[in-house]
Order: structure tokens, then C-alpha cells, then sequence
């Protein structure tokens, strides 16, 4: 079991794991701390997904909670990473009584993380949660999906710029992928920027919500990545850049709210090899973790909107850096997070 664990290619220092099955509920849960500094709680959303696997689960929540970490030292926090995943199935499950049991489970880890809405999740089950737990964040008066779809529209903006010397979006065109509450509001904001808008979702209701609201054209969530346009934003689920996608990817920019859109490494090398400029997603979607650091230190809103301000900063730093040593832009993200990251864990030390 150790080896299992130890030698994840995923497992990356990871100082905290948890597991917890609730026999009432059937629940199985994993909750992964990748760092904590300075007495402070680990943050990371909560994710409900029905899993093929708890190999799958596993996989997720290290890869999730990694990517907090580095999400937070490029944000300019001093939060470690954390994540949780719930694995039932959200259309057989007793919602109440799940996450009644997740909020329980949470409070037995005494404060060492702070959770709240991930993919899965919506506002009233946090609510439901925060009956038997306080470890709860990102419920403050920002939403953290409205942040979120902020910090995705600056790192396109900030690309756009890159590549093209201007950050005018008139006449450019963007595939959104995923139309859940972080790609509806991007959609507005590109819409209102004179983008021209494709989209693509799984959810019917969603999609006809956007048709309805925004009279966007609707494409086959199977061709959504493959369209002929300026930038790809995936905001759905992760691993959406792949052997086969990359070899389809026609954009020249890639940014979205996703999680874990690179399925290994070696695709934003392969990213750039193509001459697609990517925006590493733990920058893209920060500002989810900066809503909930505003609630945690009871910051106002200008202190939320300035962090998403700095997004664009950040991101030259990363392009600038990349160009320089030429090397893909994921790269030499992780290579200024993992120093971050390491001077922390001296500190702490």
C-alpha cells in the first residue's frame, strides 16, 4: 500500500491524505493536502463525481490539489493546496444525507482544510455541509465562479495581447467548452468584448439557456476543441488536451477555467511545439481561490478584484520567462510555482 501510494507519479510530496467511507450513506470520500504553511488551513474545493474507479478518484484529487498549491503561490498566497472528492453517483444518491456525511467527515479533519463548491457541487449542498461542519470557505458575498470567469477572461486578454500585441477581442472568435456557471459568465464577458462565441455543453437545459440568452451557436461537445477559431477556453472537465485533441487543436491560444487540462506534461511541450500560446490553468482559474482567500481573511472586494488585476502581470511573467529559455509556457509556470513553493517549505521548515 505504501509503494501504491509513495510512488504515484501524481503523489509529488503530498504531506496529508485522508480516506473515509460513510456506511449510512455509502459515501466514499478523499481528501489530499499537498501542502499547509503558517498554521493555516489548506484550501481546495469539493468535488462530487461518479468515478470509474478509486484509482481514478485518487488520481484526480493529487493531481486537484497540486494544482491548488501552485495556484495559490501564483496568486501571491501563502495557502497550501488542498482537495476533496466525493465518489457516488449525484443521480442515485440521497443528496441531503451525503452531504450531511461529507460536511462530518470535513469536521473530523479538525481544520486542517478549508473546502467549498467544486464541479459537482452548487451553493445549497456547501450549505447543506456547513450543518455539520465550519470549514468551509467561499461563501462570502463574491461568488467564487463569478471571480473565477473574470480571471479567465483576463488570461485571455493577457494572451491575446502576447500573441498579438493588442488585447482587442473584436473580430476574434472563442470555442467555450463547458457551459456550467464559470462558462455562462465567460460567455458574457466575451460576448461583451465582441468575441464571437461557439459553445459546447453535455447539459441540455444549460444549452438552452445560452441559446435563449445569448443566441450563441451550440456545436457537438465532441468538436468543440477541433473548431477554426482564435482561442480554445475548456471549462469543463480536465484532460481535454491529449494525444489525439493537440493533433486537432486549431486555435492558437488555449485558456480556460478547467482544471487539469494537460493529461501529462509533455502535452504543453506539445502545445508549443504547434505554436499554441497556453495559459497554465491554475493561473487561468485562480480567481475561484481568490474569492474564498477574500472570505478566509475577511478581505473586501477590492482586494479580490485587484488580485484578478494581477493575473495579467503573472502571466507575463510566465510568457516572458518561457520565450527567454524557450520552453513551454506550462513549464516555466511550474518552474516559478516549484520555487514558491520550495522557499515556503524552507521557511516551515
Amino acid at each position: 500500500m505504501n509503494t501504491v501510494l509513495f510512488d504515484h507519479p501524481e503523489f509529488d510530496g503530498h504531506v496529508n491524505l485522508y480516506a473515509h467511507f460513510d456506511t449510512a450513506t455509502g459515501l466514499k470520500a478523499i481528501s489530499a493536502v499537498h501542502r499547509a504553511w503558517n498554521g493555516k488551513p489548506a484550501v481546495g474545493g469539493c468535488r462530487l463525481r461518479n468515478y470509474a474507479s478509486a484509482e481514478e478518484a485518487f488520481t484526480d484529487v493529487l493531481r486537484l490539489s497540486r494544482g491548488m498549491t501552485y495556484k495559490s503561490v501564483l496568486s501571491g498566497l501563502d495557502y497550501g493546496g488542498s482537495k476533496s472528492v466525493m465518489i457516488a453517483n449525484p443521480e442515485t444518491m440521497d443528496r441531503r444525507a451525503t452531504f450531511l456525511a461529507m460536511g462530518e467527515f470535513v469536521e473530523s479533519l479538525g481544520g486542517k482544510i478549508k473546502t467549498g463548491v467544486d464541479v459537482g457541487l452548487t451553493a445549497a449542498d456547501v450549505e447543506v455541509m456547513g450543518e455539520r461542519t465550519s470549514h468551509l470557505g467561499g461563501r462570502g458575498a463574491l461568488a467564487p465562479d463569478l471571480v473565477t470567469a473574470y480571471g479567465v477572461l483576463t488570461s485571455i486578454l493577457s494572451a491575446v495581447k502576447h500573441r498579438r500585441g493588442s488585447d482587442d477581442l473584436n473580430g476574434l472568435s472563442v470555442a467555450v467548452q463547458g457551459l456550467g456557471k464559470v462558462g455562462f459568465k465567460l460567455v458574457e464577458l466575451l460576448l461583451e468584448r465582441g468575441a464571437e462565441v461557439y459553445a459546447a455543453e453535455v447539459n441540455q437545459a444549460a444549452v438552452d439557456q445560452a441559446r435563449d440568452t445569448y443566441g450563441i451557436a451550440i456545436v457537438d461537445p465532441a468538436e468543440i476543441h477541433s473548431l477554426r477559431v482564435d482561442i480554445y477556453s475548456p471549462c469543463a472537465l480536465g484532460m481535454v488536451v491529449n494525444d489525439q485533441s493537440i493533433e486537432q487543436i486549431q486555435a492558437t491560444i488555449v485558456a480556460g477555467a478547467a482544471n487539469n487540462q494537460l493529461t501529462r506534461p509533455e502535452h504543453g511541450v506539445a502545445l508549443a511545439r504547434k505554436g499554441i500560446l497556453y495559459v497554465p490553468d491554475y493561473i487561468a482559474n485562480c480567481g475561484g481561490l481568490l474569492a474564498v482567500a477574500s472570505d478566509l481573511e475577511k478581505s473586501d472586494e477590492s482586494w479580490v478584484w485587484n488580485k484578478v488585476d494581477e493575473i495579467a502581470s503573472t502571466l507575463n511573467e510566465v510568457f516572458t520567462l518561457a520565450d527567454s529559455e524557450a520552453i513551454a509556457t506550462s513549464a516555466a509556470a511550474d518552474k516559478i510555482g516549484a520555487a514558491r513553493i520550495a522557499e515556503f517549505d524552507r521557511h516551515q521548515g
